[in-house]
């Protein structure tokens, strides 16, 4: 419980995320949370639902902030859609008081980082970015459930993943000897830490590991890939589904002027081999190059018979027409196949690609990642903006122009030899319509979906047995909370009904930290060069160090996270 005298945190939003956010702060101990933003008797009942206190008014505007008691606060988190409110009021709030901290939510990742850096006791973290690590881990690995970069921002793509011993070959190992043949932190093992590095690990033991995707790839479970032959048990269950293969169709102009040319050249040679009292060879020599308007004249009609002259001219003229419209004809199909192939509607050939459905802000960190790690993809985006179809053109990956959600749309990305498929557009339902398309397709390809809110999320994932769906805000609110007391907050990995808080920290010069209590090590970075670490009592000064610490400390009032912090970063 808290009191009136319990320090404020102000939370500036009115959408899922600052929601997930307020309820997560209001789980921690020792503060008290407020929310501001617009008049919303829906959200405000929701605010008031879990915990925190609702103030109606203009989130940029110094009477509302002050009513949220700004000037006492210790921490403001901007969450709106809207980068310019968030930066503007996070000025304001520090206007009214310079010791506040200010969390900032920006579209911007580049512009991010500038006002980090000139802004003291600032953090801004790109929602698109921080979502799209743990988007790209699950499609490269089914069995990975969060991923990051490590250190930000343009560290390597890491992430937690599930194992089996002995799948891994790694059964009746010692846990020392596991990490090596893994390449990896094991941090439990049948949902427990493990507390011994000589302990054996079992053959049916479940392990939780962290490492490098490019490392955890090799003994990631491998994806069925259907072959390109269509045995005769798909024909059937495809005719059951009435689903006919389609037999390309003819243009109906295109074969009338076929028969009407066919119809001319046989009643012209017959005319003119009678009328000319030659062969039928010659005869079909003349009407060709009469047709086409040759005329080489070593064949010419009687021009004393009137017959004959108007049926040389009626032939000119027919074969005239129907030659310019042959070419016209023509001419459109190729500028057709032309603009086809420049919208990217053609059907692909590609096999163990991954499919990226939606290149909006989170698609394209996910197209980004992926490509990081020398990844084949096929890209389909409704509209694409001039900047993916330039990227495409640059790093060589397929770009559809297209509804994803559409059966025709997918049978164009050879879906049977693909290795995942990523739902990333903004409408939940036609990310789950995607999802659902494509394992009807292939139903033992993994489908990682973006649903916004976190209990449809679990409702999908639970019913239509997609593991790997993810809500951004589910996945972002634990980072902010964090932030709202210190910079190096990496958000939270939940496992075997724990939870734990990652934490980003660089290790000060002449101090030994302290390492909190249940606290693991997970990895060091000095000067780019990412290793895994085990020993607290190693780190040397000047490295970055990626923790992971119990979140039941702080929900039990135990510790707080500046505290945690605190000992960390300066031994006290």
């Amino acid at each position: 419980m808290t009191g009136s005298d319990d320090p404020v945190m102000i939370v500036l939003g009115g959408d899922q995320l600052a929601l997930d956010t307020a309820q997560e702060l209001c789980l921690l101990q020792g503060h008290r949370v407020i929310v501001v933003w617009r008049r919303d008797l829906d959200f405000e009942r929701a605010v008031e639902a879990v915990g925190a206190v609702f103030i109606a008014g203009q989130p940029d505007s110094p009477e509302a902030l002050n009513r949220a008691g700004v000037r006492h606060a210790i921490t403001i988190l901007a969450l709106s859609s809207d980068d310019q409110l968030n930066l503007h009021a996070a000025l304001l709030a520090r206007d009214a008081n310079p010791r506040i901290r200010l969390v900032l939510r920006q579209f911007n990742r580049r512009l991010a980082r500038k006002i980090e850096q000139n802004l003291p006791d600032c953090s801004v973290v790109s929602l698109a970015w921080h979502s799209a690590a743990t988007y790209a881990a699950a499609a490269l690995d089914a069995g990975c459930f969060r991923g990051l970069q490590f250190p930000e921002p343009e560290g390597p793509l890491t992430g937690f993943a599930t194992r089996i011993a002995k799948n891994c070959g790694v059964g009746d190992c010692t846990l020392a000897e596991a990490e090596q043949v893994l390449s990896t932190r094991i941090v439990a093992v049948d949902g427990a830490a493990p507390t011994a590095r000589d302990a054996v690990i079992a053959p049916e033991a479940e392990l939780v590991v962290y490492g490098e995707l490019a490392k955890l790839l090799r003994t990631a479970p491998s994806t069925p890939v259907i072959s390109s032959h269509t045995t005769i048990a798909q024909k059937f269950r495809k005719l059951r589904r009435g689903e006919r293969a389609r037999r390309p169709r003819l243009n109906p102009i295109l074969v009338r002027l076929a028969v009407a040319a066919f119809v001319v050249f046989v009643a012209g040679a017959a005319y003119f081999r009678a009328a000319l009292g030659t062969t039928w060879l010659d005869a079909v020599y003349f009407v060709i190059a009469t047709m086409t308007t040759t005329g080489y004249g070593d064949i010419t009609p009687n021009r004393k018979d009137l017959t004959e002259v108007i049926a040389a001219m009626l032939l000119m003229l027919s074969g005239t027409t129907l030659t310019g419209l042959f070419i016209a004809f023509g001419a459109s199909l190729l500028t057709r196949v032309h603009w086809v192939t420049l919208q990217g509607l053609r059907p692909l050939h590609r096999r163990g690609h991954i499919i990226v459905c939606g290149a909006g802000s989170i698609g394209s960190a996910v197209i980004e990642l992926l490509l990081a790690l020398g990844k084949r993809l096929v890209v389909i985006e409704q509209s694409p903006d001039t900047a993916i179809v330039e990227l495409a053109r640059e790093r060589r990956f397929d770009l559809l122009t297209g509804d994803a959600s559409r059966d025709e749309t997918l049978d164009l990305c050879n879906i049977d030899a693909a290795h995942s498929i990523v739902a990333l557009t903004n409408v939940d339902t036609l990310n789950l319509e995607i999802a659902l398309g494509a394992r009807a397709r292939n139903p033992t390809m993994p489908a990682v979906l973006r649903i916004a809110e976190p209990t449809f999320a679990a409702s999908i994932a639970r019913h239509f047995g997609f593991r790997t769906t993810f809500s951004v805000a589910a996945l972002a609110a634990p980072a902010f909370v964090g932030m709202s007391r210190f910079s190096g907050s990496r958000g939270r990995v939940a496992y075997a009904g724990q939870e734990f808080a990652l934490g980003e920290f660089t290790v000060d010069e002449d101090v030994q930290p302290r390492a909190p209590e249940g606290a693991i090590l997970l990895a060091v970075s000095e000067n780019g060069e990412f290793r895994l670490a085990v020993d607290f009592d190693a780190l040397e000064p000047g490295q970055q160090a990626l923790i992971m610490v119990p979140l039941a400390l702080f929900r039990e009032g135990k510790d707080t996270l500046a505290a945690v912090a605190e000992r960390f970063l300066h031994g006290r």
